[in-house]
C-alpha cells in the first residue's frame, strides 16, 4: 500500500511538472515545416506575416508580361513597356508624400511591403521570358527567382528582373530593372525580415507624336515615319533604392495552460516590442542634349538657363525608425492593441539655377545699355540644393479578432514635428464574415495631408514655382463585400475632398478652390460553367470637379476561356480572348522634363477596344502561352484611336508570347 502511494504521489508530482513547464504559445506565429513551401507578407504595419497563395496557375500569364497588372488593370499609358504609367483607379494612385517625380513608375516598383516571403524545405526557383518577337520594336522581359532555407527556420532569396522596349516610334525606348535580396528568420520568440531593393528606369522621352491628325486620318506605312516633338538626345533617367529591416521579440507570452482534468483555459496576454528600420532614395534626372532654344516641347515652359543644355536632377532620401509595443493576440484576444512612434530623416534636393539677373545679350558699355532677362537666367553651372526635415509621428492601432464573426480595426497616424507637422490620418473597417463564405463590412478614413515638397518648391530649367499649397483634406467611406469562395469582390463609396492638388494644362501644380466629390464602385467576378471562365471586372467614377480630375465613367476588364485538363492532367490549357474598354473622356498628357500626368483640352481618348485572343498551356511545371493583341485595329470602324494618353499611341496588332519554369525539386 506504501508503494501505490508513491506512485500516485510521483504520477501527481509528473501532471504538475508538464503543467507547469510546458504552457503553449498561441500568439508567437509558428512556421509549418512541414509544408513544402510557406509563402507570406507582412501586414500591419510589417508586424505579422500572412499567408498569401503561390500563383503557378496558366490563367493571366499572358497578361504578367506588364508588371503593372499586379496592381490594378486600368492605366492610362505611354504605350510601351517599362514607360510611365498612370492609375484610372484614384483610390490607387501614390500618396502625398510619394516622390513626386517618381509616381508614374510606383507600379512597377518592388518594395518591402510588396515582399513575398517563404520557408521551403527545398530550393525553390522560377524563371519567365517573355517576348513581343518585332524586329525594330522589340519588347523583352526577363525574370529570375531563387529562394531556399539555411535551416528549418531561416530563408533567403533573390529576384531579378529586366523589362526592355524599343522604339516602336522615334525616341521612345525604355530599359528597367529591378532586383533584390530577401531573408527572413521567426523562431519562438524572435523573428526577422529583411529585404534590399533597387529599381532602375533608362527612358527616351520623344513628347508624343507633334501631328496628330496626321496619325488618326491619313497614317503612314510604318511607326517611326510619324514625327515627335523630342529628338534621341532627350532621355530620364528614375532610380529608387530601398533597404528594410523589421524584427519583433515577445517580451511576454500568452500561454495554454491544462489542468489535471484535461481542461484548458488561458493565462495573461502576449507582449511584443517591434522596430523597423527603413532607407528610401528616389532620384530622377532629365536631359536633352542637343535643345536649342525654340525647340517645340508638348507644352511651351519657359527655359531658365542662359546656356543651351538643359540639365535637371532631383532626389529624396528618407531614413525611418519606427518602435511599436503591441499587446494581444490579433487573431484570438477580444482586442488587441498597437502603439507606434516613428522618427523620418528627409532630405529633398534639387539641381536649380540661380536667381540673379544676368546680362542675354553684350553689348559696348557706354554705348548701347546692357539687356536683362526678366525671368532670371543663369548663364553659370546650377547649384543643388539640399533641404532637411526631421519628421516625427505617433500612432495607434486597435482591433478585435480575425478569427470571430466581427473582424474590425482601428489605426490612427498624427505628425508631431517635422515638414508634415499636423498631418494625419485614421482609418477604420467593420467587418462580418457570413455563414463563413462571404465578409460584408464598412470602412472609412479621415486624412489631412501636406502636398509633397516639390509641389510647393521646385526650380528647374523648364519649371520654377514657390507655393504655400493648404493641406489636402479627404473622407471616404466605402461599403464592400468580399468572398474568396464565391470569387466575388463589390466595393462601392464616395470620398470628399478639399484643396485638391491637380497639374495644370501646362504641368504645374494648383490647387482647387472648390470642394470636390467623387464616388467610386468596383465589381469583380469570376463565373465558370464547365470547362468555360469568364472574370470580369469593372470600375465607375464620377466626380463634381470633373474640369480638374478628368477619369472615364467605366472601365471594363473580362477574359473569358475554355480552360481544359489532357492526359491526366499532364497538359491543362486556356484558349480565349480579353477584352479591355472605357468610355470616352479627356484622358492626361504626359510632361516628359517633370514626369508627371496633367491635364490636357484637345484629345478626347477611350470609346475604343481593345481585343487579344491568346493560349496558354501548362505542361507539368512549364507555363506557355501565345497572344495577339489590339486584334480590332483598322476593323469595323474601330480606327486609330487606340490612345489611353494624349498623344500617346498604344501599340497596332503585334504577336507576344513567352514561357516560365518553376523548380522546387
Amino acid at each position: 500500500m506504501h508503494d501505490n502511494f508513491k506512485q500516485v504521489r510521483k504520477r501527481r508530482f509528473y501532471i504538475t511538472l508538464i503543467i507547469a513547464v510546458c504552457p503553449v504559445l498561441i500568439e508567437a506565429q509558428v512556421i509549418d515545416t512541414s509544408k513544402t513551401i510557406n509563402t507570406w507578407q507582412l501586414m500591419h504595419n510589417f508586424t505579422r506575416f500572412e499567408e498569401v497563395a503561390l500563383d503557378t496557375n496558366t490563367h493571366q500569364i499572358q497578361r504578367d508580361y506588364h508588371p503593372i497588372f499586379e496592381r490594378g488593370f486600368a492605366y492610362e499609358q505611354l504605350g510601351i513597356l517599362a514607360q510611365a504609367v498612370n492609375h484610372l483607379d484614384f483610390f490607387k494612385r501614390p500618396a502625398n508624400d510619394f516622390f513626386l517625380f517618381g509616381r508614374a513608375y510606383e507600379p512597377y516598383l518592388k518594395t518591402p511591403g510588396r515582399t513575398m516571403f517563404f520557408n521551403t524545405r527545398v530550393p525553390f526557383t522560377t524563371l519567365a521570358y517573355s517576348l513581343t518577337p518585332l524586329v525594330d520594336a522589340r519588347e523583352e522581359n526577363v525574370t529570375a527567382l531563387h529562394t531556399q532555407n539555411l535551416n528549418p527556420f531561416t530563408n533567403f532569396g533573390l529576384v531579378f528582373n529586366v523589362l526592355s522596349g524599343r522604339p516602336l516610334y522615334n525616341n521612345e525606348g525604355a530599359k528597367a530593372t529591378r532586383t533584390g535580396l530577401f531573408g527572413s528568420y521567426a523562431r519562438d520568440r524572435y523573428s526577422i525580415f529583411g529585404s534590399v531593393y533597387y529599381n532602375d528606369f533608362r527612358l527616351q522621352e520623344n513628347g508624343g507624336l507633334s501631328n496628330l491628325d496626321t496619325f488618326l486620318v491619313e497614317g503612314y506605312e510604318r511607326e517611326f515615319q510619324y514625327p515627335v516633338y523630342l529628338n534621341d538626345s532627350t532621355g530620364s533617367h528614375y532610380q529608387n533604392l530601398s533597404f528594410f529591416l523589421t524584427h519583433k521579440y515577445h517580451l511576454v507570452e500568452k500561454q495554454l495552460i491544462t489542468d489535471s482534468l484535461g481542461n484548458t483555459s488561458s493565462k495573461g496576454k502576449t507582449f511584443s516590442l517591434s522596430h523597423q528600420l527603413k532607407y528610401d532614395r528616389h532620384y530622377r534626372t532629365f536631359s536633352d542634349e542637343h535643345w536649342v532654344e525654340g525647340e517645340q516641347y508638348p507644352t511651351s515652359p519657359d527655359y531658365y538657363y542662359e546656356h543651351s543644355t538643359p540639365l535637371d536632377s532631383a532626389i529624396e532620401n528618407k531614413l525611418t525608425n519606427v518602435f511599436q509595443l503591441i499587446l494581444g493576440d490579433p487573431d484570438y484576444d477580444k482586442i488587441s492593441i498597437r502603439a507606434y512612434a516613428g522618427h523620418e530623416l528627409r532630405r529633398f534636393g534639387m539641381l536649380s539655377p540661380g536667381k540673379e539677373a544676368v546680362p542675354v545679350s553684350m553689348a559696348v558699355i557706354g554705348v548701347l545699355p546692357m539687356r536683362y532677362d526678366t525671368t532670371f537666367r543663369d548663364s553659370a553651372v546650377a547649384g543643388f540644393n539640399s533641404h532637411w526635415y526631421n519628421d516625427v509621428y505617433i500612432g495607434g492601432h486597435i482591433a478585435g479578432p480575425t478569427t470571430g464573426k466581427w473582424d474590425w480595426v482601428i489605426n490612427g497616424k498624427y505628425y508631431l514635428l517635422g515638414y508634415y507637422q499636423n498631418d494625419f490620418q485614421l482609418d477604420a473597417t467593420f467587418a462580418r464574415s457570413l455563414t463563413g463564405k462571404v465578409d460584408l463590412g464598412l470602412r472609412g478614413s479621415v486624412s489631412s495631408r501636406k502636398p509633397h515638397y516639390f509641389s510647393n518648391h521646385y526650380s528647374s530649367s523648364f519649371f520654377r514655382w514657390d507655393n504655400d499649397f493648404s493641406p489636402t483634406y479627404q473622407i471616404k467611406g466605402e461599403a464592400f463585400v468580399h468572398s474568396n469562395e464565391l470569387e466575388m469582390e463589390l466595393r462601392a463609396g464616395a470620398a470628399f475632398i478639399s484643396n485638391y492638388l491637380y497639374w495644370d494644362s501646362e504641368a504645374e501644380p494648383r490647387v482647387y478652390d472648390k470642394d470636390l466629390l467623387l464616388l467610386s464602385a468596383y465589381l469583380a467576378k469570376h463565373f465558370k460553367l464547365g470547362g468555360f471562365n469568364s472574370e470580369n471586372k469593372l470600375l465607375l467614377q464620377a466626380t463634381t470637379g470633373h474640369e480638374v480630375l478628368r477619369l472615364p465613367l467605366a472601365a471594363a476588364y473580362t477574359s473569358n476561356y475554355w480552360k481544359q485538363s489532357l492526359f491526366k492532367g499532364a497538359l491543362v490549357f486556356d484558349l480565349g480572348f480579353d477584352l479591355y474598354y472605357t468610355t470616352t473622356y479627356r484622358a492626361s498628357a504626359y510632361m516628359p522634363v517633370t514626369g508627371v500626368f496633367h491635364l490636357q483640352d484637345s484629345q478626347t481618348v477611350g470609346g475604343y477596344p481593345y481585343l487579344d485572343v491568346f493560349l496558354t498551356l501548362k505542361i507539368a511545371r512549364t507555363r506557355i502561352f501565345t497572344s495577339y493583341s489590339n486584334l480590332l485595329q483598322g476593323l469595323g470602324g474601330f480606327g486609330r484611336n487606340y490612345f489611353t494618353t494624349s498623344l500617346y499611341p498604344m501599340k497596332s496588332r503585334y504577336l507576344r508570347f513567352g514561357l516560365a519554369w518553376t523548380f522546387y525539386d
